[in-house]
């Protein structure tokens, strides 16, 4: 029995259909296609390196207490590695000829045992590999070789956690003596999870580079000087490495990370202004998936630029972080200079192969493209670029992506479809993350596709007015949402507070009013929520939904990427969270989404997509869809909603592939508040009930019944004043720090 409950369950879940919106997409001169080979399902050890160890001219693979012998992958042992707290002391295999012997040691940089260590390669093939204790300088999320003095040679770089230092290897102080290692000290600045060396400000030398600034790196009396630059604010779990690299091509270097215990990954532009000040933009890359804790460069599609190879972490906090029981994926980038966006290609999805902490990037058969080592706690996977490969037998072909699974009774949340298309029942959270995913896949049958990165355009907002209240200030703006679109929208920026604030997205009931109902413009409304919550000091972006309020937008024209403004809505309501993210006044792991009858499924609809939103307000947006207007969907079907319900579902409750039950069930255990009015003409307080009693059995599942909250207020299709104040009281409790 493995040591976490939950895995025995990953070989079961290795059905995957990659959706529409997440699969390869064209753009890349090369097609690039990539066989998976179980190395050793049961490995859980989360590094690994390529290292010719039996010296036969190929490179064979070492992971933990084990080799891995080319071309057939015999497992050898290598030495047993300690294991603390259920997890394997291995947190790198960095590879280093440490003493001098010709032969490729590895350093391992490590967490729980907080020490750094080099492993001497013996020189028996067969024989054991010997472990040296380096130090004992504090936990490590993990460590890089990068040449920190610029002696050309490799140091040792270690994410520490509660310190910040490097370690030169230096010669024994006499011929024979084993080698020695020289400790550096660091800013403290760089202390936290998140750490990346290279040329910053193009001086030639190597700066170094954490969550909230960078370390310039200069020369003195042959000792290297730092001096710290607070320019910039990455994420406070980015992930290791950081990357410095002219994404772009202008000539500077600019940033990439992946979020390591959280949702997405980033890059950030460096720029000049008129005066010469450095300038960085914070720009998105992909929010679709989460824990990118380790992310390498490589050119896969030998084009001659690098790619983005990235990959999810599997369970990296055993289940407390967003996402982490979703099924595991490994995808590349390749960055469009022109318009500054990345086009997303599947690497490889489900069957427990993800990328923990030290994966690699590797020409490891030989034949002139470029492999992927991918270790993690959940097996060793080797995935082998196929580029300059003869086309692989049929037989071994990636077959063509199924359809997703269909469900017969949408309200029954606790069963899944294995990988025999077989029902069997949710008993873990890591079943439930497989059903989750089957969701997704079938609201997109009827909604469309989600966009990819490469409609994830610069957003270059436009302020067009800007109003002062006692409280706050109200900017009306436009920001881009993809190529040839701009969403108009309000922000409001509270005057009083102190750092980053949480912020809410919110989105506007069915009327022509739109946006300005939110925040008492006109005196119209009594659904001020948006300035109800900017006055107690939240930042609120209210965007316009499309061809309501000030947006025009003809769905007719844009059919080739939508088909459905429901998800076109979604899609810029995704941008206005990259929105949010981008602003300074904003506490990014703080926010949330509130919206009332059409802003309230469409605040679930975007909170299923994007696990950024951390706690969900719906007023009279919802119930099972047999209880709209008594099965009758036509309300659904017009171009601004989701006409498929129409051509292809018939307006026909039961034959549709999702309905309300499972997207509320995809929001646990994030926090959900609805408010469900016993007398709404739209949405029957019965059907509200009977999707919530299903929803819950999932929240009880997560462990987190407490977080679905429902009010019934005696009311109609409203959100009225006390129920408004009572969702204010519960957003603090969730969204703001304790």
């Amino acid at each position: 029995m493995r040591g976490f409950l939950s895995w025995a369950v990953i070989p079961a879940l290795i059905w995957f259909a990659e959706l529409p919106g997440r699969a390869s997409e064209p753009g890349s001169a090369n097609k690039v296609t990539f066989r998976r080979h179980a190395i050793n399902r049961e490995s859980e050890f989360g590094a690994c390196a390529a290292i010719d160890v039996n010296r036969d001219g190929r490179l064979d693979l070492v992971c933990g207490g084990f080799w891995y012998e080319a071309p057939h992958w015999t497992k050898r042992p290598t030495r047993e590695v300690e294991r603390i707290r259920g997890r394997y002391d291995d947190y790198s295999n960095l590879p280093l000829d440490v003493d001098g012997d010709g032969l490729t040691d590895l350093i391992s940089v490590n967490y729980r045992s907080r020490s750094l260590y080099w492993v001497e390669q013996p020189r028996d093939p067969l024989g054991v590999w010997q472990k040296h204790v380096i130090d004992t300088p504090g936990p490590s999320e993990t460590g890089l070789l990068a040449d920190v003095n610029g002696d050309g040679r490799p140091d040792v770089l270690p994410n520490g956690m509660d310190f910040a230092a490097w370690y030169e290897l230096l010669p024994g102080a006499a011929a024979g003596d084993p080698p020695r290692w020289q400790r550096h000290e660091l800013p403290a600045e760089l202390i936290g999870h998140g750490i990346g060396c290279g040329d910053i400000d193009g001086d030639g030398r190597n700066d170094l580079v954490g969550p909230r600034g960078w370390a310039q790196a200069s020369l003195e009396s042959g000792q290297v000087r730092w001096t710290w630059h607070a320019e910039f604010s990455l994420h406070r779990d980015a992930g290791v490495p950081i990357l410095v690299h002219d994404v772009d091509g202008d000539g500077d270097s600019d940033l990439i990370w992946g979020r390591g215990h959280n949702v997405g990954l980033y890059w950030c532009e460096q720029s000049q202004d008129a005066d010469g000040e450095r300038l960085w933009t914070l720009h998105v890359i992909d929010t679709s998936w989460s824990q990118a804790h380790a992310i390498m460069l490589a050119d896969l599609d030998g084009d001659g630029r690098q790619d983005l190879v990235a990959g999810k972490r599997f369970l990296g906090h055993e289940g407390k972080d967003p996402g982490e029981y979703d099924p595991l994926v490994i995808y590349w980038y390749c960055f469009d200079a022109d318009t500054k966006t990345w086009t997303r290609h599947l690497v490889s999805a489900g069957d427990g192969c993800g990328m923990d902490l030290d994966p690699k990037c590797v020409d490891i058969d030989g034949d002139g493209d470029v492999d992927i080592l991918a270790p993690a706690r959940s097996g060793l996977f080797l995935l082998e670029n196929l580029r300059n490969d003869a086309p692989a037998p049929a037989a071994e072909q990636e077959a063509a992506p199924a359809a997703p699974p269909s469900y017969p009774d949408p309200s029954q949340l606790l069963v899944y479809r294995d990988a025999r298309d077989q029902l069997q029942p949710v008993t873990s959270p890591l079943e439930w993350g497989l059903r989750r995913q089957h969701i997704l896949e079938n609201m997109q049958r009827v909604m469309g596709p989600l966009p990819g990165p490469d409609r994830r355009i610069p957003l270059d907002i436009a302020v067009v007015e800007q109003t002062e209240t006692d409280q706050y200030v109200r900017q009306k703006i436009t920001y881009a949402a993809e190529p040839g679109d701009r969403v108009p929208a309000l922000l409001l920026l509270p005057k009083r507070r102190s750092g980053p604030a949480p912020a809410m997205l919110c989105l506007h009931p069915t009327s022509p009013l739109g946006k300005s109902q939110l925040v008492g413009i006109d005196g119209l409304s009594t659904r001020f929520y948006a300035h109800e919550l900017a006055q107690r000091g939240y930042v609120c972006l209210v965007p316009d939904y499309p061809s309501f309020g000030e947006y025009a937008y003809d769905f007719q024209t844009d059919a080739a990427h939508y088909v459905s403004g429901t998800m076109k809505g979604i899609w810029n309501h995704v941008r206005g969270l990259d929105l949010l993210e981008s602003l300074a006044a904003v506490d990014r792991d703080r926010i949330g989404c509130i919206g009332h009858s059409l802003g309230g499924h469409n605040s679930l609809f975007a909170a299923a997509f994007d696990q950024r939103i951390r706690a969900v307000v719906t007023s009279c947006g919802f119930n099972a869809f047999e209880d709209y207007y008594g099965g009758d969907l036509k309300g659904w079907t017009s171009d601004r909603y989701m006409p498929k319900i129409r051509d292809e579902y018939g307006c026909d409750p039961k034959r549709m592939p999702f309905d309300f039950h499972e997207i509320l069930g995809a929001m646990a255990p994030r926090p959900v508040f609805v408010n469900a009015p016993l007398h709404d003409a739209n949405f029957a307080v019965a059907g509200v009930r009977k999707t919530v009693a299903s929803a819950r059995d999932v929240y009880r599942l997560r462990g987190a019944d407490a977080a679905l909250h429902v009010s019934e207020p005696d009311v109609g299709h409203d959100f009225p004043d006390e129920i408004r104040a009572a969702v204010y009281q519960w957003l603090d409790e969730k969204l703001r720090r304790k």
